[in-house]
């Protein structure tokens, strides 16, 4: 007989009944078996050769593995994205969809992938962030077109790494642009100026930012004699004065050639009678009409002397001097008249010594081919050269307009 005292409490549940609102707890973890060997033989099945696996199948596997992956996780995508870093003929879909996945997925395909294209590679810039751009930077082969992308992401380390990689190739565009980005980058101009493609007036334009070393490196190599020019244009001189030259092309050509740096007819015209005299009146002080003559007198644009007395380095002062045939204790005046700060001349830790060390290491006809560059290239009419621009792939600019771009756009 079962009594009251038996029974349980009508408002207490029995112990061996599961309470419906519970959530309910596995008691083994679940584990996608299923999906990881799906997967798994996806990722092997769309890596086999074409012998053994026909186009159409590969690229339905390749659909059916990029649905999955998206719902997959990391472990399973870094082992197919590293699967596909060795095929060759990997499917395009699914290799750009890995190619885009976070870094520690994307990284083996992007530094060493053998399927991509250069449009894959672009696609992929263009897309990626800064981790992506570092590591297409440091693949084994660029061309042009993707250093290019590389470099318009105007990301200072992936530019950096391009420019180490002795793999990557630079257009004429892409130097340009990376000459008008160290503006802001210390670190490029070095980099940049070690590179086989960097062309004469490109190195000549960056000189005016970069740093004492990479500025000696610039004048070591691009800072040569014209003797062979002069030497097989000597007939082409006799026939331009002949024709009191009358073409101003072809005069202004020939003054970038020439062995006479100083303009004599200037001097015959000048109350001061030659460039030293100018530069004895410039100890009482240099104003703009005195900066123009000695401009004139030395054979260059007063824009030309104006950009070289400014300069911070103080090495331009060196080659100016240098090339117009100025005596040591000269150079020494004019960095004086100039006002500039007082250094020891024979010590390149300041700026004085600097100019001076230019001075007295580079030949006269080196520093010449220097500023005649400078003073050929320069000729644009800087007013309107704020609005000028690279990014629009104008690769037919004029020479002295690129070069006069590149030194005078500070938005760059």
């Amino acid at each position: 007989m079962v009594t009251f005292g038996d029974m349980a409490p009508t408002n207490q549940p029995r112990p061996d009944v599961a309470d419906p609102l519970a959530p309910l707890e596995l008691s083994v973890p679940h584990a996608p078996k299923a999906r990881v060997a799906l997967v798994g033989r996806l990722c092997e099945i769309v890596s086999w050769p074409e012998s053994r696996l026909p186009v159409y199948e590969r690229q339905l596997a390749a659909d059916i593995l990029v649905g999955l992956l998206r719902t997959s996780n990391v472990e399973l995508r870094q082992r197919c994205a590293l699967g596909l870093a060795r095929v060759t003929d990997a499917p395009k879909a699914l290799l750009r969809y890995l190619a885009r996945d976070e870094i520690s997925v994307a990284l083996p395909l992007l530094e060493n992938g053998a399927g991509f294209d250069d449009s894959d590679l672009v696609a992929t810039i263009r897309a990626g962030m800064a981790a992506h751009w570092l590591a297409i930077s440091r693949r084994r082969h660029l061309t042009e077109s993707v250093t290019d992308a590389l470099i318009q992401t105007g990301d200072t380390t992936s530019i950096e790494a391009v420019l180490k990689n002795q793999g990557a190739r630079l257009s004429t565009q892409g130097v340009d642009l990376v000459v008008a980005r160290s503006r802001q980058a210390a670190s490029l101009p070095a980099l940049l100026v070690a590179r086989n493609e960097i062309r004469p007036t490109q190195a000549l334009v960056l000189f005016w930012w970069a740093g004492f070393e990479a500025r000696l490196q610039i004048l070591r190599r691009f800072a040569v004699d014209r003797n062979v020019l002069i030497q097989e244009l000597g007939d082409v001189f006799k026939l331009a004065a002949a024709e009191g030259w009358a073409d101003a092309d072809t005069r202004k050509t020939l003054q970038v050639i020439e062995r006479r740096q100083r303009n004599r007819a200037a001097a015959a015209q000048s109350p001061y009678g030659s460039l030293e005299g100018a530069l004895a009146a410039a100890e009482h002080g240099l104003d703009r009409g005195l900066i123009h003559e000695i401009a004139h007198l030395a054979g260059v644009k007063p824009t030309t002397a104006s950009q070289i007395f400014a300069d911070p380095g103080g090495e331009a002062i060196g080659v100016f001097c240098k090339a117009v045939g100025l005596k040591r204790p000269l150079m020494i005046g004019l960095w004086k008249a100039l006002r500039r700060p007082n250094g020891d001349p024979d010590s390149t830790n300041n700026p004085l010594g600097r100019a001076a060390y230019v001075f007295d290491t580079l030949a006269t006809a080196k520093a010449q081919t220097v500023l005649r560059y400078w003073n050929w290239s320069f000729t644009a009419d800087a007013a309107n050269i704020e609005r000028a621009t690279f990014n629009d792939g104008d690769t037919d600019m004029a020479l002295a307009r690129r070069n006069a771009t590149l030194l005078f756009n500070r938005n760059s």
